[in-house]
């Protein structure tokens, strides 16, 4: 008997196969390495790219603004200026030029080298904002722009006149906004970390788009650290602005009462401010006490908007238009209450105005 053996297939492995697929393994190997070359080529790239617009950018915004930045100088002080319209209007702070006496001049310095002599058309010291006339033309002007769209971390620049180095430029981030301590009375500033020194005092802080966000101000500092720059809202400036130069003053609105923040804490010490604020005091005959508010009232809201914090209801109260009816929701004893009253015009600003009309 013949045993019919199994049949199987036979598979011969030859040195050229294996020497084929070592090639292909390689040259797939080889492929990857490429790819991953190329992708991070193509990235550095990118990145070195945008760096140089980036850089080209800020170029380009420092030379479209700088020459509308001027240089301020009195007998006792210096500072810097921008100019806000092509006939000689130029904004600076207040506390530039508050010191000159009667007969003292106030000189103007262009990027061109170019001296005026220059008249004040307005000041109002509570916001720390002055606007000054030279008498030209065909002035470089800057562009303001919206500080309600300004973000915390967003990149600022500044120019001014620090100790009299003129058109210097420095470059940082907006730090926070809304500040509420400051040598000025009304409170509202950016912060920044670009540099400022004595003599930046009414120069731009500008944004990316080359816009003027704010008014340079005052820092706070010392000889062993690096100071925090603070620059006025452009927007309020805005407002000082048109009232300086429609009426002469500005007017603010006046309900007559102090005002506290509401800090709540347990017995270990634990607690959070709250929203809203109490009345710590009423001046007698004014809109508050006409309205009758009270003593230990909490202030909610005033035409529907949030109180926050005292400094936030000062600086709302002081844009309100004198004669105008608001409605201000209050909690009075558990009970929430809303009461009509009727801005007035401040006080101090009516005599103000009166004055000048003697004169």
């Amino acid at each position: 008997m013949v045993t019919k053996l199994k049949e199987h297939p036979v598979i011969i492995h030859t040195a050229r196969s294996r020497h084929t697929r070592f090639l292909a393994l390689l040259c797939i190997i080889l492929l990857i390495i490429v790819a991953i070359l190329t992708i991070n080529f193509l990235s550095i790239n990118k990145k070195i790219k945008s760096s140089d617009s980036l850089e080209t950018e800020y170029l380009g915004i420092v030379d479209a603004i700088r020459d509308s930045v001027v240089s301020i100088g009195t007998e006792k002080a210096a500072g810097s200026g921008i100019i806000i319209k092509e006939d000689g209007l130029i904004l600076t702070n207040y506390h530039v030029i508050s010191e000159i006496k009667e007969n003292d001049k106030i000189q103007v310095l262009l990027t061109d080298k170019r001296i005026f002599s220059a008249k004040i058309l307005g000041t109002d010291d509570k916001a720390d904002i002055a606007i000054l006339k030279i008498n030209t033309t065909k002035l470089p002007v800057a562009n303001l722009g919206n500080s309600d769209d300004i973000k915390v971390g967003e990149k600022v620049i500044a120019i001014g006149n620090p100790f009299g180095f003129e058109s210097t430029v420095t470059l940082g981030i907006i730090s926070a906004m809304h500040r509420d301590r400051g040598p000025t009375e009304y409170k509202d500033f950016i912060q920044t970390d670009a540099s400022i020194n004595p003599g930046n005092s009414g120069g731009p802080l500008i944004n990316a788009r080359g816009e003027v966000i704010g008014l340079n101000t005052f820092i706070v500092g010392g000889e062993k650290f690096i100071g925090l720059g603070f620059a006025i809202p452009v927007n309020l400036v805005k407002k000082v602005i048109e009232q300086l130069l429609t009426k002469g003053v500005v007017v603010r609105g006046f309900i007559g009462m102090s005002v506290l923040d509401i800090i709540e804490l347990d017995s270990k010490g634990n607690g959070r401010i709250q929203e809203g604020v109490k009345i710590g005091s009423i001046a007698s005959n004014s809109p508050a006490s006409r309205a009758g508010l009270k003593i230990d009232d909490i202030i909610k809201e005033i035409n529907s908007i949030k109180v926050t914090s005292s400094n936030q209801l000062r600086n709302y109260v002081a844009w309100l238009v004198p004669n105008a009816e608001i409605k201000i929701r209050i909690m009075r004893n558990n009970t929430e209450l809303i009461i009509p009253l009727i801005i007035e015009e401040r006080p101090d600003i009516k005599e103000e105005a009166n004055q000048t009309e003697k004169k």
